[in-house]
């Protein structure tokens, strides 16, 4: 489809349509028709987008489920080379069947751009240089849908946009849809670059190296390793018949770029790279004469595609996953089996049954709250073994109001209590909400109880949420005071505080730090926190605000966490991350409490960062204004600079001069400002561009740190 997509922006016509809608979107006009799906063009706030809809409707609540699992994964992936999938949903149309049926649809940002397969001719054989060019930017998206635990599993040049800049975007990511009614078209340009194991069933990420490499050979040498296009006959080949050698082709591939491209199309997956980013860098090393890194992969033991469309009732078999990075083509299953993706790169030996899956509301398999067990301690108390299904309304209005009025479970526990005519009554318009599925916006007076309104609603009705505080401090209140209170005489659950990266210890930091011999290494602070996270019997959480004692700034600016430095799954101590760790409890949790500022980070990242959740609760929500503005603000003035500059230790170099500097260039860069902005209340304004004063006072800065390197 998207060969069909690239030349009908490329005539820049397209059809008239009688649909004028698709869910929210206005429908101006069809790019192209095919086997399985259309493909339209709209409008949404005068900007031009495509609208992927697909055909076959989707009859089962497991077909839809499954599609808007998949699609909420794909929405997820921001990568500057990977098509952004901008919204997605169902649709009722009546234009197959006669009769109203939900179709799913897809809308995409508008691309003007060709194809790969377009744009290179069948035999044509490219330069490495040009292979290289080609080849870096889809490792690297392909890597980074796989450490986000997403296969593409549909690879070939049809499916590589070259946009205007000549930039190449991937596209077309594998739909449960495919699997369920496949696409003659599709099926025929992709099978000639599928892995064995794809062949036979089974999808993993050393599959899309392998069809990856595939595409490499054949821009280098004018062909596929093997030529057969049939899925038995193809397979038959890869199993019988030796791979002609980049070499014997074309005589100017070096031997370096031949080890490196026969090793991607290794037969057996755990002989190929350890992943797509280790290919690209061997090519470019192959490429410049450097030495190879040859590491081979770890792979645990494989998952079976499934074979049953979407629409059966039948269950993929839960199995074990691929080591580390790869989640396998059978998240295309109901909510109520495993998860279809976890958000946090997790070690394989971690990987398994022991891991509770992400809560879903639709789970019907478990229960949260049994009434016929109302009245005994034990069920009250004991944790439930998963997350249940959300109760209906008049009973969780009765469970809330049992719990907090007089008599009820909190009056039994408590000597002494009594109850809050206005804590029963926001707990009573909190449970609404939450059974309506409907917003709420409350105000309370000091004293009713505000915490304990809305998290004994939450906790019975089972949904996820995250509780958004105005501050780190309130944060620790609700989650070290109140969330245990909940706990203790409700209802047991799983509470996680988030915080950012930055207030979390980085034990590779701090072992560079003690490795390095430091004078922080001679600190007494230093030493004790070396310790804790020594000792076999320490709760540390990686925390600093948990710590017993203050850990210096300066130390702490050494030691913690930071995201920009984090090689993440890479790290020699990610399986013992803080971050990692905090993030994992984070995704069992029912409640997770953050700040306002993590609020509005995941808002901007499109709900990247935080796990997924069904309420989101704003406390102290007359912060948000204020906590956005200094989020997503960044202050200059003339006490920064000079603050800069002494960090940067440049003041030990009495660089006078270049204080001088920075300090005209900062005056430069308000005046400028002032003219092509209005400055409003306290001087703030909202910049559409980059001001080349900003980059001006950088380059100062930036060559001070070099002239005072070099004296």
């Amino acid at each position: 489809m998207a060969d069909a997509m690239a030349n009908a922006m490329a005539n820049g016509r397209w059809q008239e349509v009688e649909l004028q809608q698709i869910g929210t979107y206005t429908v101006t006009g069809l790019l192209s028709t095919g086997p399985t799906s259309s493909l339209y063009i709209g409008k949404q706030r005068k900007k031009e987008i495509i609208i992927k809809v697909f055909h076959p409707p989707l009859i089962t609540l497991e077909a839809k489920e499954a599609f808007l699992a998949r699609a909420k994964q794909l929405k997820k992936l921001k990568h500057r080379y990977i098509i952004d999938i901008q919204d997605y949903g169902l649709t009722q149309n009546t234009q197959h069947t006669g009769k109203e049926e939900d179709y799913a649809y897809l809308v995409m940002q508008f691309v003007p751009a060709g194809t790969v397969h377009q744009n290179i001719s069948p035999g044509q054989c490219l330069r490495s240089d040009e292979v290289k060019r080609m080849l870096s930017p889809l490792a690297s998206a392909l890597h980074y849908a796989h450490v986000s635990n997403i296969l593409h599993g549909n690879l070939h040049p049809g499916n590589l946009l070259v946009d205007t800049n000549n930039d190449i975007l991937l596209t077309d990511f594998s739909l449960p849809l495919q699997s369920a009614y496949p696409s003659p078209d599709d099926a025929t340009l992709a099978i000639p670059y599928m892995a064995p194991e794809q062949l036979q069933g089974t999808l993993m990420a050393a599959s899309d190296q392998y069809s990856l490499a595939v595409m490499v050979y054949e821009w280098l040498c004018g062909r596929r390793p093997y030529e057969a296009t049939g899925r038995e006959k193809l397979l038959h080949q890869q199993e019988h018949d030796p791979l002609p050698t980049p070499g014997s082709l074309k005589a100017d591939i070096s031997p370096a770029i031949e080890r490196v491209l026969l090793q991607a199309l290794a037969h057996n997956p755990g002989e190929r790279f350890q992943h797509t980013q280790a290919f690209a860098d061997n090519y470019l090393h192959a490429l410049m004469g450097l030495p190879l890194n040859i590491e081979t992969r770890n792979i645990g033991s494989a998952i079976p595609t499934p074979s049953t469309s979407i629409g059966d009732n039948t269950k993929a078999n839960k199995g074990s996953v691929e080591a580390a990075q790869i989640t396998h083509i059978a998240q295309f299953i109901a909510p109520s089996s495993s998860p279809i993706v976890p958000s946090v790169d997790t070690p394989a030996a971690s990987i398994g049954s022991d891991i509770d899956p992400v809560h879903n509301a639709t789970t019907e398999d478990s229960t949260f709250y049994d009434p016929k067990a109302e009245n005994g301690e034990e069920s009250r108390r004991n944790p439930p073994a998963k997350f249940a299904t959300p109760i209906g309304g008049s009973q969780l209005h009765d469970n809330v109001i049992a719990d907090l009025c007089q008599g009820g479970i909190l009056s039994q526990s408590l000597p002494g209590y009594e109850e809050r005519p206005a804590q029963i009554e926001m707990a009573r318009l909190v449970a609404q909400s939450l059974s309506q599925s409907t917003p709420a916006l409350l105000e309370a007076s000091t004293g009713t109880g505000k915490s304990l309104a809305y998290l004994v609603p939450i906790v019975r009705s089972g949904k996820v949420a995250i509780i958004s505080t105005a501050n780190k401090a309130l944060q620790e209140q609700l989650f070290y005071k109140d969330i245990p209170f909940v706990q203790q005489h409700i209802k047991h659950f799983e509470a996680a505080l988030v915080k950012g990266v930055g207030n979390y210890l980085c034990l590779d930091r701090l072992e560079n730090e003690r490795n390095g011999l430091q004078f922080y290494a001679k600190n007494r602070e230093f030493t004790r926190l070396v310790d804790i996270t020594n000792d076999p019997d320490s709760t540390f959480s990686g925390d600093f605000e948990t710590l017993d004692f203050q850990l210096p700034g300066d130390i702490r600016g050494k030691v913690c966490a930071d995201s920009d430095q984090c090689a993440w799954s890479k790290c020699n101590y990610f399986s013992d991350c803080y971050v990692r760790k905090m993030r994992v409890k984070a995704q069992r949790a029912q409640v997770i409490v953050v700040n306002h500022t993590l609020l509005l980070l995941d808002a901007a990242m499109d709900g990247f960062l935080l796990p997924e959740r069904d309420v989101i609760v704003l406390d102290e929500a007359h912060h948000l204004e204020e906590e956005a503005t200094r989020a997503f603000t960044i202050t200059i003035s003339p006490n920064s600079i000079t603050t800069l500059l002494a960090q940067r230790m440049l003041k030990n170099y009495s660089l006078l001069s270049l204080q001088d500097d920075a300090n005209q260039a900062l005056m430069n860069t308000w005046q400028r400002l002032q003219q092509v902005a209005d400055p409003g209340y306290k001087g703030r304004a909202n910049l559409q561009a980059p001001l080349e004063e900003g980059l001006k006072l950088a380059t100062v800065i930036s060559a001070g740190e070099r002239r005072a390197t070099i004296r």
